[in-house]
């Protein structure tokens, strides 16, 4: 079951962006944000020990895929600090749940 939430956790954001990408805008912002956001949580998740415990290494995991989803979308042309701010925030939520609850400890 908790695999199955990382997983959806995980795919949440990029279908979100999926479904900006596709629609008639055809914005890509979305995408490239959710998709530096999920990365910036894996690393984040899978660089910090395990030993500093869980809530330190989510707090870290939300804060970096925010600001990295946030750069992307400055870099991409946004201008709207309070939507960019908005949308890095829980593009890295779904993202950081995702990495955290898929997360493997070594035993």
């Amino acid at each position: 079951m908790k695999r199955t939430l990382a997983i959806l956790f995980i795919a949440a954001p990029v279908v979100a962006g999926a479904i900006a990408a596709l629609g008639t805008r055809h914005d890509m912002r979305i995408m490239w944000m959710a998709l530096a956001a999920t990365v910036a949580a894996q690393l984040v998740v899978a660089v910090m020990p395990a030993p500093r415990g869980r809530a330190v290494v989510a707090v870290t995991a939300l804060l970096v895929a925010t600001v990295a989803a946030a750069l992307v979308a400055v870099s991409f042309g946004a201008r709207g600090v309070a939507g960019v701010g908005a949308v890095a925030v829980v593009l890295a939520g779904f993202a950081t749940a995702g990495a955290v609850l898929g997360r493997r400890v070594a035993a």
